[in-house]
């Protein structure tokens, strides 16, 4: 595969997306640098741990590197074009109609920008790994590239390849570094991954076979004149595969077990993007492909939207764990990306887009925040944590900054997501967004009576010792909360002073918006015509 890519021909010059970057291997990069640079770590000698640092250095700078080549891309991404951009096609396994086609319009921008950030963070959180660092950030950057795999492929295959591929290094790095509960908690995302990953199977399959069998590229087989019938098996398959990711009520049992018991770094990368991919994959392979199919499903995508997040709220007003409190909260943005997708407005879909980016920060901050706090306070159980906020000032603000961007508060990049969902939801599925509001209420009370409990009750003098977070740790912390902050004050991206040219950030808004148009005109209500 590497070299049919190494020698794919060059994308003409003048196509959308190209600037500087006129060649065909920019999404390449983000999906087989980190494979190469695992397979480089894992052959270099490192006799007793010798080098340990030096891996995790290449890992870091591996993922900034990917980072910064993305970040130009992002910068000449041309957001008037709803095509997609920086496309690479080329045959890979003709017989059966298997093409390499990666390509993003503006939602796949935005996902791909979420995974490199995500992807800087979860190395940052895996500083203290002791144990096997070697094969620890190899499994890791493994896990990073088939995510940007699944976010770049634009042919069914290859898509079902990378979805399914996901589940061996994150089942691994569980197994390997997790808690006291890791088996129980990898073959658990093993068995509920696995089914989504069925469930994808046969959605391409059948699809591939109703469209005449001859080709996976989602240009055919999702824009291919398909049976009523057809069209609703294939959402509801897709449906569960994405349930099982996002995840949703009732394949959220994964959920607790793994938040609860990974290492701090792959839960960052589960909670931010591999979660993600749930309702990325709702808005292309339904929503943008099945008009028919998604109106038909939209009031039962809205009904386990609202359960999901009523569950989570109610679940973690219950919880007796920190942990387990925050791996239920962090199901609520995935709750509220499905409304939006539910509503099939043009300005809900738009909210849900820019959701599944907000929701990422918020879901990987609470989950991390969370974490470290039982970390430095040494115990998980509410019962003992108590009045922390005077012992962890630091701490204390980023968990209070996720339970506000959980919310989507003014000033947090969630507020204009949240908004634009409801906003664009209050007509089409009226029920199912009153049910999510009085989730979202559900949800504030659970967060304000585990704040006040763990942050501002009175302290447990016979609690363990507690410190506040590290400089590592607020480093990687503050990058969440600075995403979020950051697209919250600028969503179309800072000006220069008296003009509407962009400073250095085109704006994660403006980005987004390229493809989004095309996406929603199938439920673009007509106008009404004027009186007689």
């Amino acid at each position: 595969m590497l070299a049919a890519i190494a020698a794919a021909t060059p994308t003409p010059a003048g196509v959308p997306g190209a600037g500087i970057f006129t060649s065909p291997l920019i999404l390449s990069l983000t999906i087989w640098v980190p494979v190469v640079v695992a397979i480089v770590m894992n052959t270099v000698p490192n006799p007793r741990g010798r080098y340990d640092t030096l891996m995790k250095q290449i890992a870091f700078f591996t993922n900034l590197g990917i980072f910064f080549v993305l970040f130009i891309a992002y910068h000449l991404f041309e957001t008037f074009l709803p095509t997609l951009q920086y496309e690479e096609k080329l045959p890979w396994l003709p017989s059966i109609g298997v093409t390499y086609h990666l390509g993003v319009d503006g939602p796949g921008m935005t996902m791909m920008m979420l995974s490199c950030l995500i992807g800087i963070v979860s190395v940052l959180a895996s500083w203290g790994v002791r144990e096997r660092v070697r094969s620890y950030f190899t499994l890791l950057l493994l896990t990073q590239a088939t995510v940007n795999g699944a976010i770049a492929s634009h042919d069914m295959f290859v898509l079902l390849l990378f979805w399914g591929a996901a589940t061996i290094p994150v089942a691994l790095l569980i197994l390997g570094w997790g808690g006291p509960g890791r088996e129980a908690a990898a073959w658990r995302l093993v068995g509920y991954w696995s089914i989504g990953t069925a469930a994808l199977l046969v959605a391409t399959m059948t699809v591939y076979g109703a469209s005449g069998g001859t080709s996976f590229d989602m240009d055919v087989v999702l824009k291919a004149a398909l049976t009523p019938r057809v069209q609703l098996a294939a959402g509801l398959a897709l449906m569960v595969a994405a349930a099982t990711r996002l995840p949703l009520f009732p394949f959220h049992g994964w959920v607790r077990d793994v938040y609860s018991e990974a290492p701090l770094g792959v839960s960052v990368v589960i909670a931010g993007t591999a979660s993600r991919l749930g309702g990325y994959l709702l808005l292309r392979g339904l929503v943008a492909a099945d008009a028919d199919a998604s109106r038909l499903l939209s009031p039962l995508l809205a009904a386990l939207a609202a359960v999901t997040i009523i569950y989570a709220a109610v679940v973690a007003l219950r919880s007796v764990d920190l942990r387990w409190a925050a791996a239920h909260l962090a199901m609520v943005p995935g709750g509220i990306t499905v409304l939006g997708l539910a509503a099939l407005t043009p300005l809900s879909i738009a909210g849900s887009v820019l959701s599944m980016f907000t929701g990422g920060l918020v879901a990987a901050l609470i989950v991390a925040a969370a974490w470290v706090v039982t970390d430095r306070a040494q115990t998980r159980s509410l019962s003992v944590l108590s009045g922390l906020a005077p012992r962890m000032p630091i701490l204390t603000w980023l968990l209070v900054l996720g339970a506000l961007g959980l919310l989507g508060v003014p000033l947090l990049a969630s507020f204009p997501a949240e908004t634009m969902i409801f906003f664009g939801s209050f007509k089409t599925q009226p029920i199912g967004s009153f049910a999510v509001a009085a989730g979202l209420v559900l949800t504030a009370i659970a967060l304000a009576v585990v704040a006040h409990r763990v942050l501002f009750g009175q302290p447990n003098h016979d609690a363990p010792a507690v410190s506040d977070a590290s400089l590592g740790e607020t480093w990687y912390l503050g990058l969440l909360a600075g995403g979020l902050l950051w697209v919250g004050l600028f969503p179309s991206g800072p000006k220069l002073p008296g003009t509407d040219l962009p400073l250095f950030d085109p704006g994660l808004v403006n980005v987004m918006s390229a493809g989004i148009t095309d996406i929603a005109s199938p439920y673009v209500q007509p106008a009404p015509t004027a009186a007689q």
